[in-house]
């Protein structure tokens, strides 16, 4: 016999669903874009207690160029990331920029039914749905009123002191995600 996916209470799982907005959670992540990669990094693993859960290299540059930073809790699971930073491309005329933010939802039918709820309402996706490789997150970018990103996402990885930092070198645009639509040019900011 399969187990039960609704903890078994003998409910269905369409007793719980609910068209219309999908209900946060959390804030779930926020990051941003700086000039001062490495200072920053530096500066939340030092005087915070953040930890890189993943650092992904900048494609062909042989430097860090994203990294994904969780809470230290020691034993106890927390999300893969709670803030992240990417480094500045050469150029970049300002010192920062908020990329986006990130809330988390429920479930994957949670996700899917707040993304038809903003379709309906003429709001305009960004990218997704898809699933990220960092952090595993089902997720799905959308511009508010004034164009800013942001993000929903659904079952992401939870790390502990455990695991240790990974590190990638970037494929390009396919380094961000395993399915779903191609990201689109320039990116979600």
């Amino acid at each position: 016999m399969r187990p039960s996916t609704t903890g078994g209470t003998g409910a269905t799982r369409a007793a719980t669903w609910r068209r219309g907005a999908a209900t946060v959670h959390k804030l779930g992540h926020y990051g941003y874009i700086t000039s001062k990669f490495d200072e920053d990094v530096a500066f939340y693993t030092q005087h915070f207690n953040f930890i890189p859960s993943d650092v992904l290299e900048a494609g062909g540059r042989e430097v860090d160029g994203l990294t994904f930073m969780h809470l230290d809790q020691e034993k106890e699971y927390v999300d893969h990331h709670t803030l992240f930073l990417s480094r500045a491309p050469p150029g970049f005329a300002e010192s920062h920029r908020v990329h986006h933010y990130s809330f988390e939802v429920e479930d994957f039918d949670t996700q899917l039914l707040g993304h038809e709820y903003l379709l309906s309402k003429k709001y305009t996706p960004i990218w997704g749905v898809g699933r990220h490789i960092f952090g595993s997150q089902i997720f799905d970018y959308w511009k508010d009123p004034t164009g800013f990103a942001i993000e929903h996402y659904a079952d992401g990885d939870i790390v502990n002191e455990d695991n240790p930092t990974g590190r990638e070198k970037s494929d390009g645009p396919a380094s961000m995600y395993i399915w779903g639509p191609v990201r689109p040019e320039g990116g979600v900011a």
